[in-house]
């Protein structure tokens, strides 16, 4: 798929199912269309009955780009991932001489045989590549030198007039060496449309004449212009002619024998009598008819019908005004086209689609299947979108057919809502959203989501996205309780484990959750149904839980028996669980293991499982942990070996005896305990109030009683690491001087890998402390087995820390390890695994928001959200535990892939309602987006903070039978959570918006409006054609309105308006707000741009005049304060503090200084000119980056930057870089569109400062502020700009020239066109100078991280010497006597991952 400037290779495990993103690569060139090239096979016939698409390995694709390149790719497998790699490329048409140098190239036609592929320009030529497959598997060999050479040989045709389409027909099999070919022309002598029959022949024929016409057949005169020439696989030697009227059959032999009576239906036409013109479409299939059902209403005599069966061809075509037909074509001939309908009065009733339309195949899955519907399996149709989304959409032929629950995915697309039949016969359904390609016109950066405006007229609509890890609520525990049924439950506390049972799969989930005072332990019986365990809940109803947990779930298997142990604040027991006896309300007693004495009172518990050696024969043992606390805040863990399941057995009458134990004192009182493991050793985390952090060892021991001996390995002072941390994370709030309580650790975790491991270190404040240590997984490890830099280290110590603010409350870790729920699992994971870390690969994090940290590719911990499926806001969690895999094994094993990875986590979770929920994250980060329509076309769009609504300002197309064909303009205010109207103003006939800002004015008295622009256009004059018949501006407006909640209005006087209400002015009582109209300000020319400046000035754009107003409230109007002219009309205006940007349509940029009147005399407002741009740019947006930087873009997609020299304060500002973006920009902003945590040390704030902090920021935990320049393009994308640091760009700027200096057929290069073209990108509009030397393309080294071996990786870095030192030298430590940690390929990899995680989502 062709997105933006990138080729994208989608996943589909099912059609219409698991569509996932594989892989991206860059192109720098317009691609024209993209086809599937399959190699022939002994009866090698392209079935359209199955996905159309590009396989792996076998299947080629075909890219053809608008300056004459044509590209062969393939997709194969490096290291578990995918991508596009580049195996030919030519020049077509290229010993053909054009005018203006332009091939005016329409499409690459693929035979359906794949034996050759025909290039269709627009005008008089198509060149025949013929494909040699003979030729593929002598030059098949290992590595990127040798190419296939399958096109040996091309044929190139002068057919003499404009082209409007041509194809490659299936022949006859008797005939399988002989190309047919035929083109749709219109002649350039008589202007007469004709078809043009070529033949040819396959490479090896021994009969081979050249291309050739053989036949011409013009088209009646009552026939409409043809537009598509479509091949019909199934019927030989046959192909459609979709016209703009018509669609008509037609087979060789006719064009042979000159019949011009040539069979066709008619296209419905659109409620004006307009033709409705067929934008894309696609064949999918056969389909088994009676011929009975077949109408005799041909304008040729029918032949006798039979009854009989017969195959049809079945089409899909889309037409202009967003309708759907079914064509079914039979060989009799007969054409029928059904029209496939939506939801009546859905939003997305009509389909905006572009000219891309793929067959994906049908499936007949049990989830989407009626059992007692006999109908075929529904189709599904990949739709390109056309200022629209990408879609994949289904096409079913049941009446009786309900949409199913959303199939579980692993992308960005939503499913769109329930859609029923119009007629009972065929109708569609949006099944997921793939890729944007409507225009954002604007688009605003939240910190809780972004927004963009998407689609056209009626379609229109706002696009939410969120960055993160997807998350669905699967079900929810319904806990029968009699005894707290009627209380109000807040759970604070969470447990989750697995017992014995006699369902099939031998275990059971529980849960124990704490619920008004009360903990309740539920069970999930052999039915599916929760219930209260008996067992357990009168031995832990009156008393203080501390932790539960079950043990001996190993023997459970054989005696289905099993332990679960719980830790209260006064004692520890167990309580013995059978499969048969989980809810027998009398169950055995409990075994007491440990009481705390008088004085003691125990806080935190926990389970130890591990091997006891390393031999054949090794037990697996386990040890309850605890946390002791005294009246004298005297602290320690106390190790208690749990007995053997024997043992308890014969003393189950009476108390045993604990005679040993190991008691570890702590020196301050412990505010949390976490044990976990690394590799085959197992640590416990402790906590102090001190503040500290311990971590110790724990061994098993032979020679001591209780089998475990444990040592100090590491002790983290956290005000030490505070004090000296340099906060490299700008999102941070605490400083060292914070209240000591606040640094408190509130949870602790660790994250390993093979050669990686980090300790996560929670806080009382809502932070995260990063600590990368060395040495914790060759703990207790013998010196032999250790390497000499490992054994210079000796201990554990910490190499780096960074400081992470996540949210305002405590932070809790989760262990997302599948081997957390049974005990004895650990042991075994872990004496499986002698090589390599097995740690935690992720956890859970929560902080009010919900987080996932995980280790990446290169080494480093990445923290995403976790996002809601469907746009919608994740509930408080109060806490997160692991869910049972026994819980989600045998409902949810579709989550699972096939090859046995688990893509899902699960786990429960409470929340503040009280709500014990089912929880389903993906593993992979994605950006989720969700669509708000809006029912306009919008325009712009801002948020209000205070209520909560988001305000869209656009306008409505008129339709072909409305009286007037100009557009109408509104204001709505729209919830974002539902899509809820709350409020809507339109705006005066002949009116369009132009721009949209809040005003806050702060005074005594704070006040709110809604600030809209305008521009007042004349009305279309229908008796003038061309340039006069367009409205010409005569006029603008500026509009003030008053977001006003009406819920506080009194129910029982009506009120009286104040003053006459403008007709404009529209509300939703029963929503409680309202657009009110304010003001008014009429202007001599469209109001383009609008920014509040202060607290109580408004600066408007207006022609070529910049004004400054103020409101005096008192007064009711507006005083015009001060104003500026410029040359040429302003487009853009951005306010920082009191510098104003004015964007020019041909100076590039204006920078202002705002100067406010004083209550001096004679003391008036002026805005005076500080910077100029010293060349013209017609500039479309820009942004002030600071009082001597500013970055903008212009209408034709070129980004630039100009700013003053260093150190100089001179009026013309330099141009400092540019790049060209390949198209249209719309908007430019500054902040993040995804919720970051932290930012990498090289990424540098816009104020020229060479440091990554930002003083004085105050909880900005939600959102990373100006740190990056977002621009959108008409092409539905967001591009990203970020500074980075000089030594940073150096290591970027030589990687990038490496890449483009491999030879030719390397994976580092780019897929299409040549180095030269990037070149021509960063030059600028004037031509003066290339600024390559500032800007660095990102798609370049994200390319080289994600779609290159580590090998091909070393050859880029062999290829320039100096970008290894350039490495080392970035990431060299500041002490003089330490040595890199890592070579110079690991710090470039490192380098290029944490900034692609900046500038993408």
């Amino acid at each position: 798929m062709a997105v933006g400037t990138s080729l994208s290779v989608f996943s589909l495990d099912a059609p219409g199912m698991l569509v996932g993103h594989v892989s991206s690569a860059p192109v720098f060139a317009n691609i024209l269309n993209i086809e599937c090239l399959q190699p022939p096979t002994e009866h090698h016939h392209r079935s359209f009955a199955e996905p159309h698409s590009i396989g792996l390995g076998s299947d080629l694709c075909v890219a053809l780009a608008e300056d004459g390149q044509l590209a062969l790719l393939s997709v194969e497998e490096i290291g578990g991932r995918y991508r596009l790699r580049t195996l030919e490329k030519t020049a077509v048409l290229a010993d053909v001489e054009v005018e203006n140098e332009s091939l005016m190239l329409r499409k690459a036609a693929i035979d359906p045989f794949s034996r050759a592929i025909a290039i269709v320009s627009w005008i008089n030529h198509i060149e025949l590549l013929p494909v040699d497959w003979a030729n593929r598997s002598a030059a098949q060999v290992a590595g990127y030198s040798q190419t296939p050479g399958l096109f040996r040989s091309r044929i190139c045709i002068d057919a003499d007039g404009a082209i409007c389409d041509a194809a490659i027909l299936s022949p006859l099999r008797s005939e399988m060496q002989r190309i047919l070919l035929v083109a749709a022309v219109v002649e350039r002598t008589n202007r007469h449309i004709n078809l043009h029959l070529y033949e040819s022949w396959v490479p090896g024929t021994s009969h081979r004449p050249p291309l050739g016409m053989v036949a011409k057949l013009p088209l009646p005169y009552s026939m409409s212009t043809p537009m598509y020439v479509v091949p019909l696989p199934d019927h030989r030697e046959c192909f459609l002619l979709i016209n703009e009227c018509e669609i008509a059959f037609v087979s060789t032999p006719q064009i042979l024998s000159g019949d011009v009576n040539i069979y066709h239906q008619p296209i419905p036409r659109l409620p004006n009598g307009q033709p409705d013109l067929v934008k894309a479409y696609c064949v999918a299939g056969t389909k088994a008819i009676l011929s009975a059902h077949m109408s005799d209403s041909s304008r040729r005599p029918s032949e006798p019908l039979l009854s009989s069966t017969i195959l049809a061809q079945k089409l899909y075509i889309t037409t202009q005004s967003g309708k759907l037909y079914c064509v079914l074509v039979s060989p009799r001939p007969h054409i029928s086209l059904t029209r496939v309908s939506a939801k009546q009065g859905s939003v997305s009733d009509t389909m905006l689609s572009g000219e891309s339309m793929l067959f994906l195949g049908s499936h007949s899955h049990k989830r989407y299947r009626n059992a007692d519907s006999a109908e075929a399996s529904p189709d599904y149709l990949f739709v390109g979108g056309d200022c629209a989304d990408h879609r994949i959409v289904r096409v079913i032929e049941d009446s009786s057919w309900q949409e199913p629950a959303p199939w579980p995915k692993h992308g960005p697309m939503q499913p769109n809502e329930p859609t029923s039949s119009l007629d009972g016969s065929l109708f569609w359904s949006s099944r997921l959203a793939l890729v944007n390609q409507s225009p954002i016109s604007d688009f605003m950066l939240r910190p809780e989501a972004s927004y963009w405006t998407s689609g056209l007229s009626s379609n229109g609509a706002v696009n939410r996205a969120q960055f993160g890890h997807g998350v669905r609520v699967e079900e929810t525990i319904g806990i029968t309780n009699a005894e707290s049924s009627n209380v109000n439950i807040t759970p604070t506390s969470l447990w989750s484990f697995a017992l014995p049972s006699i369902a099939a799969n031998g275990i059971t989930p529980c849960v124990v959750v704490q619920q008004a005072g009360t903990y309740v332990p539920a069970i999930r019986d052999i039915d599916g149904e929760w219930q209260l365990m008996h067992m357990l809940h009168q031995f832990i109803e009156a008393k203080q839980l501390v932790s539960v947990d079950s043990v001996g779930f190993s023997d459970a298997a054989n005696t289905g028996v099993c332990h679960v142990v719980c830790v209260t604040s006064e004692s520890v027991f167990l309580v013995k669980s059978t499969a048969i006896a989980l809810a027998i309300p009398e169950p055995s007693p409990p075994v007491i293991i440990s009481c705390a004495k008088s004085d003691e009172v125990f806080t935190h518990g926990g389970i130890l499982s591990m091997t006891t050696d390393d031999s054949i024969d090794s037990v697996c043992r386990n040890w309850i942990l605890v946390a002791v606390r005294t009246k004298q805040m005297r602290s320690a863990i106390r190790i208690i070996s749990a007995p053997a399941a024997e043992y308890i057995d014969c003393q189950m009458d009476q108390e045993p005896s604990v005679d040993s134990f190991v008691e570890l004192e702590l020196p301050h009182e412990m505010s949390c305990m976490r044990i976990v493991s690394v590799g085959k050793t197992n640590f416990v985390l402790v906590g102090t109030y001190e503040p500290k952090l311990y971590v110790f060892q724990l061994s098993p021991c032979t020679n001591s009683t209780s089998g475990i001996i444990a040592s100090l390995v590491l002790g983290v002072d956290i005000t030490e690491h505070l004090a000296r941390l340099e906060t490299s994370t700008i999102v941070s709030s605490t400083r060292v001087n914070d209240n000591i309580a606040g640094v408190v650790a509130s949870d602790a975790c660790v994250l390993c890998s093979a050669d990686k491991q980090f300790l996560l270190i929670g806080l009382r404040n809502g932070s995260m402390v990063r600590l990368e240590i060395s040495g914790l997984s060759l703990c207790g490890t013998p010196d032999s087995s250790r390497s000499a830099s490992d054994q210079d280290t000796g201990v554990p110590r910490v190499l780096s820390s960074e400081l992470i603010r996540v949210g305002p409350v405590p932070v809790v870790f989760t262990d997302l390890s599948p081997s957390s729920f049974v005990s004895e699992q650990r042991c075994e994971l872990a004496a499986s695994d002698t090589k390599h870390c097995s740690g935690i690969p992720r956890v859970l994090v929560l902080s009010e928001s919900l987080f996932i940290a995980s280790l990446s590719s290169v080494g480093t911990v990445t923290i995403s959200l976790c996002v809601l499926h469907g746009g919608q806001q994740i509930p408080e969690i109060r806490q997160v535990v692991p869910a049972p895999p026994a819980w989600y094994q045998d409902r949810y094993s579709y989550m699972i892939s096939v090859d046995g990875a688990q893509h899902t986590i699960f786990c429960l979770s409470a929340d503040a309602c009280g709500t014990v929920s089912l929880l389903s994250i993906d593993t992979v980060a994605q950006c989720h987006v969700h669509e708000i329509p809006v029912g306009i076309e919008p325009r712009r769009v801002i948020s209000d903070k205070e209520t909560g609504l988001m305000l869209v300002a656009g306008i409505v197309p008129a339709f072909p039978t409305s009286t007037s064909m100009f557009p109408t303009s509104s204001l709505k205010a729209i919830d974002t959570r539902d899509g809820h109207i709350h409020a809507e103003a339109q705006l005066d006939p002949y009116e369009l918006v132009h721009s949209l800002e809040k005003w806050h004015i702060q005074g005594p008295k704070s006040y709110r409006y809604i600030c809209v622009g305008t521009g007042q256009y004349s009305e279309p004059n229908p008796s003038t054609q061309g340039l006069d018949a367009a409205p010409r501006a005569v006029g603008g407006r500026l509009v003030i309105y008053n977001l006003k909640s009406t819920k506080r209005k009194s129910r029982g006087k009506s009120e009286k308006p104040s003053r006459k209400q403008k007709s404009d002015t529209t509300g939703n009582a029963a929503s409680g707000y309202e657009l009110r109209y304010i003001w008014e300000s009429k202007r001599s020319a469209p109001v383009r741009a609008l920014a509040h400046l202060g607290d109580s000035y408004l600066i408007l754009a207006s022609g070529t005049l910049c004004v400054v107003l103020k409101l005096d409230v008192v007064q009711k109007q507006l005083i015009e304060c001060c104003e500026a002219e410029l040359r040429f009309p302003a487009s853009s205006l951005d306010v920082r503090g009191n510098v104003v940007v004015v964007g020019s349509s041909r100076e590039t940029v204006h920078v202002f200084r705002f100067v406010p009147s004083t209550e001096d005399p004679g003391s008036v407002a002026s805005l005076q000119m500080i910077h100029s741009a010293r060349f013209g740019v017609n500039t479309a947006d820009a942004r002030c980056l600071a009082e001597d930087l500013v970055v903008g873009i212009d209408t034709s997609g070129y980004l630039y930057a100009v700013g003053a020299p260093d150190e100089s304060r001179e009026f013309a500002l330099d141009f400092i870089m540019g790049i060209h973006l390949g198209t249209e920009c719309t908007r430019v902003k500054m902040g993040s569109p995804v919720r970051r945590l932290s930012l990498p040390t090289h990424v540098l704030p816009w104020d020229r400062s060479e440091h990554n902090q930002l003083p004085g920021q105050q909880n900005a935990y939600q959102q990373i502020p100006e740190y990056s320049v977002i621009i959108s393009t008409t092409a539905g994308a967001l591009w990203t700009l970020i500074r980075i640091s000089k030594s940073a760009y150096h290591v970027l700027h030589r990687l990038e020239q490496a890449m483009l200096d491999m030879e030719a057929g390397h994976p580092a290069r780019p897929l299409m066109l040549e180095a030269d073209s990037i070149a021509r990108n960063r030059q600028s509009n004037t031509g003066s100078q290339l600024i390559s030397e500032n800007i660095v393309d990102g798609t370049l080294s994200r390319m080289f991280l994600e779609n290159l071996t580590d090998s091909e990786q070393a050859q880029v870095l062999d290829r320039c010497p100096d970008l290894g030192q350039l490495a080392l030298r970035l990431f060299s430590s500041p002490a003089p006597s330490a040595k890199p940690t890592l070579g110079a390929l690991e710090y470039v990899r490192l380098l290029v991952h944490s900034l692609n995680s900046v500038c993408s989502c």
